[in-house]
């Protein structure tokens, strides 16, 4: 009787284990955004940059501080140059990101209070420039010239793996402990 006991706490411990350390998802939110040369507020080609803009999480749509959109992560490439977090010039506190859904899409538009060194709603830096219209608008210039920009999502999100939780690390030390009293009461019978 004392076998099938630990035979079934054994599987159950094994199970939780199994559930436990799988890895939890989150979600990330990644745009994907193309830059023309041409000011008109429509985005065509020929496409002078892309890029994109990430984030864990879906905060839904609405306007955010950029500070509050957890590992968010620029990466852009205009008229050759590169532009990523390290680029960014404007403080963080002054950027706000605004979402918004069409249909199966989603969209993003940064705005905020500037503070950057050319007035954007977000200016980056490095061997040229980057600057994002302020007021949400979907304009932006660069050293090489001005024109329109687009961040766009489709309304799924990306799985993101989390590290497993703490209850793994216990499945499994109460696995172990099981496997002891086990192995002990079978040599003392």
């Amino acid at each position: 009787m004392s076998k099938n006991i630990f035979t079934v706490l054994t599987s159950s411990i094994v199970a939780v284990t199994a559930i436990a350390v799988s890895p939890l998802k989150s979600q990330a939110l990644t745009f994907d955004f193309k830059f023309d040369n041409t000011p008109n507020a429509t985005v065509t080609s020929p496409f002078v940059g892309t890029g994109t803009f990430s984030f864990d999480g879906d905060p839904g749509d609405g306007t955010f501080a950029l500070t509050s959109l957890p590992n968010f992560n620029f990466s852009f490439n205009v008229n050759g140059n590169s532009f990523t977090n390290t680029a960014l010039v404007t403080p963080l506190a002054n950027i706000l990101a605004r979402i918004g859904t069409n249909g199966s899409d989603r969209f993003i538009n940064f705005g905020g209070s500037g503070g950057g060194p050319f007035g954007g709603s977000i200016d980056f830096i490095n061997a040229s420039s980057l600057s994002f219209q302020p007021g949400f608008g979907s304009l932006y210039f660069s050293a090489a010239g001005f024109g329109t920009y687009q961040g766009i999502a489709q309304a799924d999100v990306t799985p993101v793996p989390e590290p497993g939780s703490i209850l793994g690390l216990l499945g499994l030390s109460l696995g172990a402990l099981v496997a002891k009293n086990k192995k002990q009461a079978q040599e003392d019978v």
